[in-house]
Formats: structure tokens, sequence, C-alpha cells
């Protein structure tokens, strides 16, 4: 990858893992009968959830609504589904909290300062800010663009995230790599013209279109990519 003057990076999920916040999640408002497979069940019928409500909205082309608001609706239909009796507003609040509490992969420090040696590193999230600002001072980060500030997500039609990267910055799209794991960081950025770099830690099959300018299994293996080691 070659002629590249900017670095933009996902954070959850790619710097930082939500999932190592799953048990102090559920410790937050213990509920009657949960073991921990329950617990692990709970987690991942969440997240489906979740990523389904994202889908859906940019299927339909619907209005910007908050991340809170979709945890929120999420929370109702798990307790619709199972039964589960607490309080989805506290829930997703909880939620929103865990999110800025996430540990870093192994590789996020390596990466981070070695890339950030040469590139200006900008982070494009799909989160309100009070998810994601508590992450942001573990690093230096160049530029945070989340689409709470923009009232658009990664995967809304229009890329509108991305075209305020691209005019922030004053650069052709093509010289801006986009690092992502999901289906929206890639779609999204390619959209908008930018390079877009799949991080693949699970070894999945791309199913979803337009494949990326190139798929990764670690972040260290995108120092290598660009050269940098």
């Amino acid at each position: 990858m070659k002629n590249l003057a900017v670095i933009s990076v996902d954070m959850f999920q790619t710097l930082v893992n939500i999932n190592s916040r799953r048990e102090h999640f559920w410790k937050r408002f213990p509920l009657r009968g949960l073991t921990k497979d329950l617990a692990e069940k709970y987690w991942s019928l969440t997240a489906e959830l979740i990523f389904k409500s994202y889908d859906e909205l940019f299927r339909r082309e619907q209005e910007f609504i908050s991340s809170r608001t979709i945890m929120e609706n999420s929370f109702k239909q798990l307790s619709l589904q199972t039964g589960l009796d607490f309080q989805p507003r506290e829930a997703a609040q909880i939620l929103i909290e865990e999110h800025g509490l996430s540990s870093p992969y192994e590789d996020t420090e390596e990466f981070l300062n070695t890339v950030g040696e040469h590139f200006p590193i900008c982070v494009v999230s799909d989160a309100d800010d009070d998810m994601i600002l508590p992450l942001m001072g573990l690093y230096r980060f160049d530029k945070l663009f989340t689409s709470e500030q923009y009232q658009a997500y990664k995967g809304s039609p229009g890329s509108k995230i991305f075209h305020a990267v691209i005019d922030h910055y004053g650069v052709a799209p093509h010289k801006i790599l986009h690092i992502g794991d999901s289906k929206h960081d890639v779609l999204g950025a390619k959209r908008a013209g930018l390079k877009a770099c799949w991080l693949n830690r699970k070894g999945r099959k791309w199913q979803n279109g337009p494949k990326p300018t190139c798929t990764v299994t670690s972040l260290s293996e995108i120092i290598l990519r660009l050269g940098l080691q």
C-alpha cells in the first residue's frame, strides 16, 4: 500500500475488545438464576440484536438514531424474548459505560506507536461520544469522528462520516486507509473512495459484496503491509 497520507481506524473490536467487559456488565445488575452459560448466551443475543438494528436502519435508510437508543431498544427485545426482568434504559447506560472500559488487544499499542510515527491516525467509530471518550486518552490520536457528531454511521448511505474525514484532511480519498472489523467499515469506506482494510481476527469469510482492499488477521500484519517493519 503506497502513497498513503492518513490512517483511519475503528475503535471497538479493532483496537479494544468490548467482550472483555461482559462479566463486569452482568455483575452490575445481577439477575436471579443467571449462570455463566446463560450470561454468555444473553451477551451474544444482545450483540446480535444490536447489529440487526444497525442493519435495519441502513436498509430502510431511516433517520439517524443514537447508539444509546439502539441499545435500549435491543434490551427491550431481549427482555421480551427471554423474560428477563430488568430496565432496558439502565442496561443501555451500563453497556455504554462498559464500552469505555474495554481492554486493548495485545497488538494495539505496537500498531499505534509504530504507525503513529509515520501517519496521522484518526478514529472513526459508530458510537455516541460518551461510549468512546474515556478511551481517547489512552493513546495519541489525531482526531475523533463519531456517528453522534456527524449524525451518520459508517454503513449509512452516502458515507457522510467518511466524507468528513476526507474534508478534514484535504487529501484524495485513495490516500486514506480505513481499518475496521465490520462490513460497514469496509463498504462505507469504499463507497467514499477510501482504501479499506478488513481486520478479520476470527478467520471469517467475506460475503458482503465489494471486497476490501486488503484483509489481515491482526494489527501487526498491517505494520508489515505498510512496510514499517
